[in-house]
């Protein structure tokens, strides 16, 4: 664990030769870096490995991390060899907590204990999740950004009562948490895997709760990754995509693309006049004739359509 540890201070300090001299410098040395935002990379052999990492600590790209814990430490020694897994937490230099799981495989010479292998997986997405809430598979809120709690403040249709994430209203609620167990059957890795392979995308649920009083259209978008769901309580940046997708298939015009877009993002039909600089008659207009294109005839069975296709 010293040489562990020291292999990680030698690294943040940007001390290649520090760092070095933690491994065991041969062909069978490797190190492997995974994460949900930027994939898997596998650095095979003790020339790779160094000459990436001395690259790395030259030009300032080493992680600016401090305050490093482990815990759930477990090691196996056979021989000289020792097998070495743990979580660990460290903060970012941005103020961010990053969690990851990390295993070592260490040889004993005649130097001591060196690093032979190195593997961390780092949890979550932690730029794109910032204004996303995280629950568990019965709607308990595992994690609230500040920037999501902001959000959900103003929703029309979610609040976080008791840590569980629950719609203002007892219909929408039951609605929501149909939704929550839809997306909690995916939690497992092969369970999400399998739904991969039978529909092509990730698992994506848009939720519609309901029409407010003032007849604007309440929505969320649960998916799911690292076992963990996520909601959005705004429509990210898919809607564009997925409107086109829409237009396609039911042969919307620009306007009646521009109204459906305004609808999704939560406007009533007033705002939306507002907003695109038309009049009442014209956004009337429009909705009826996306109405005869789609075969719906209500705003909440719409937003439910076009939010389901691409």
């Amino acid at each position: 664990m010293d040489v562990i540890a020291c292999e990680t201070e030698m690294f943040v300090q940007q001390n290649f030769a520090g760092w070095a001299e933690c491994w065991i410098q041969d062909d069978r040395t490797r190190e492997v870096c995974i994460s949900s935002s930027l994939g898997a990379t596998v650095l095979e052999g003790w020339t790779t490995l160094s000459s990436y990492m001395q690259n790395v600590m030259e030009n300032g790209a080493s992680c600016k991390i401090s305050d490093v814990q482990r815990f759930n430490v477990s090691i196996t020694e056979s021989g000289d060899l020792a097998h070495v897994v743990f979580d660990e937490t460290s903060k970012h230099a941005s103020g961010r907590i990053e969690k990851t799981f990390e295993t070592r495989i260490l040889e004993r010479s005649d130097r001591g204990w060196r690093i032979l292998y190195a593997s961390f997986v780092l949890h979550g997405h932690q730029q794109t999740d910032s204004d996303r809430l995280a629950v568990d598979a019965k709607g308990e809120v595992l994690c609230a950004p500040k920037a999501a709690r902001q959000k959900l403040e103003g929703h029309p249709g979610l609040q976080i009562s008791n840590n569980r994430l629950r719609a203002t209203r007892p219909a929408w609620d039951k609605i929501l948490q149909a939704g929550l167990a839809c997306a909690a059957e995916q939690h497992g890795y092969f369970q999400h895997y399998r739904y991969m392979g039978e529909s092509g995308q990730n698992f994506r649920l848009p939720v519609v709760l309901g029409e407010t009083d003032e007849g604007s259209v309440v929505v969320c978008v649960l998916f799911v990754r690292d076992g963990v769901t996520f909601v959005e309580t705004q429509n990210g940046g898919d809607v564009d995509s997925r409107l086109n997708v829409a237009k396609t298939i039911f042969g919307l015009s620009e306007g009646q693309m521009l109204l459906a877009h305004r609808i999704i993002q939560g406007d009533n039909l007033t705002a939306a006049s507002e907003t695109l600089g038309i009049s009442k008659n014209t956004v009337r207009t429009h909705l009826s004739r996306i109405y005869e294109k789609t075969g719906i005839n209500s705003q909440t069975a719409l937003v439910r359509t076009l939010l389901s296709v691409g």
